[in-house]
């Protein structure tokens, strides 16, 4: 399953807008991967944004629901209803968005991040964290109550990349490849910058200390025309099998088939669900572990309960045949005063009750019914 790129949250903003001077009405939790928030806009109705942590955001008709919100749905309830959404940006070139609400009382702000596991966190008007939906200590950064909310900053914007910077890029470039230089040092993603590659005629394993100034004039303007393609959403099929959702048709999927969709969000949602089939949510994963676990402690208690009739029909067994038992351990006892146990295993050989003798234990196997 495929996280948002940076550029394919520059693209889905024009959508995100539609929910400026929107009042937030509810949020919806499904375990912890799943942020449904439903607003309601005049003269529109209800519009819902979900969130898919860590991983993509869209404008959906739908929402998942747990009978029981998480702890922080129930924060983001208490403190984002009623409130209305001014403004929604993205921190740029960053995959991480930025939304403004506001009410007569206060100002807060939510910063969604989709990189690494992802993380929703929600802020005061100065930035300081009230809460995350994941709350960690990192190498670089603090996500915890009370702390200054920071993001780890690219070196480059390739939304406004100009060629002098592009070209000090590739000669500082730690890569050997120009296609990973422009997916991770510049932060393009790897499809759209095997995309902007072919849309060059360049090819993608070229060093990057090697590109030329005629090079780097065709590298430059096909980012260039990436950036600024009219959206055309689609989702990139093979066969039956659903592989990605795209802004635009890329010549990079060229030998795969597209299914258009009237928007971004749309096309972005039908990938996500098309996923769901094949990757099972926390929730249902920690379900079917829970029943595991049932299934094994059922099958231990039915293990138990024959074991309890064994042992009740041995304990009886003893019982009833108490005297005899007293009567065979007396005489063995007697006999072991002045007989070794070798002898006495020799002397009861073909016994009727007693079977067997462990002379070395000193234990003594009988058969009673």
């Amino acid at each position: 399953m495929k996280q948002i790129s940076s550029l394919e949250l520059h693209f889905l903003l024009n959508e995100l807008e539609a929910l400026k001077n929107s009042r937030v009405d509810n949020i919806y939790s499904l375990g912890k991967e799943v942020l449904t928030f439903q607003f309601h806009k005049p003269n529109e109705g209800k519009l819902m944004l979900k969130v898919l942590v860590g991983k993509s955001i869209f404008l959906s008709e739908n929402k998942e629901i747990d009978e029981s919100p998480s702890n922080f749905c129930q924060f983001l309830r208490k403190h984002l209803e009623g409130k209305f959404l001014l403004e929604i940006t993205q921190i740029e070139p960053e995959r991480i968005l930025k939304l403004i609400f506001k009410s007569k009382e206060d100002t807060i702000k939510l910063f969604i991040e989709f990189f690494g596991s992802g993380n929703v966190i929600l802020c005061s008007e100065d930035e300081h964290i009230l809460n995350a939906s994941t709350l960690h200590k990192f190498k670089d950064r603090d996500i915890l109550h009370k702390e200054k909310y920071v993001y780890p900053k690219s070196s480059f914007n390739f939304l406004n990349i100009n060629k002098s910077e592009m070209s000090g890029l590739f000669k500082n470039s730690k890569k050997d490849k120009l296609v990973t230089s422009l997916a991770i040092e510049l932060g393009l993603g790897g499809v759209y910058s095997e995309e902007v590659c072919i849309k060059s005629g360049i090819d993608k394993n070229t060093s990057p200390k090697s590109i030329t100034p005629p090079y780097l004039k065709q590298m430059h303007s096909s980012l260039k025309k990436l950036i600024s393609t009219q959206v055309e959403p689609s989702v990139v099929l093979s066969g039956a099998e659903i592989i990605d959702s795209v802004p635009f048709n890329l010549e990079f999927y060229s030998k795969f088939q597209f299914r258009k969709f009237k928007s971004f969000s749309n096309s972005l949602e039908f990938y996500y669900d098309s996923c769901k089939q094949k990757i099972k949510s926390s929730v249902e994963r920690k379900a079917e572990g829970i029943m595991k676990i049932i299934e094994q402690q059922e099958s231990a208690i039915s293990e138990l309960i024959e074991e309890e009739k064994e042992c009740r029909l041995k304990a009886e067994t003893i019982y009833n045949n108490y005297s005899l038992i007293k009567e065979i351990i007396e005489e063995l006892k007697k006999a072991s005063n002045t007989l070794s146990w070798k002898e006495i295993k020799s002397k009861l050989a073909g016994h009727k009750i007693i079977k067997k003798i462990d002379e070395k234990y000193k234990v003594v196997f009988i058969e009673v019914s």
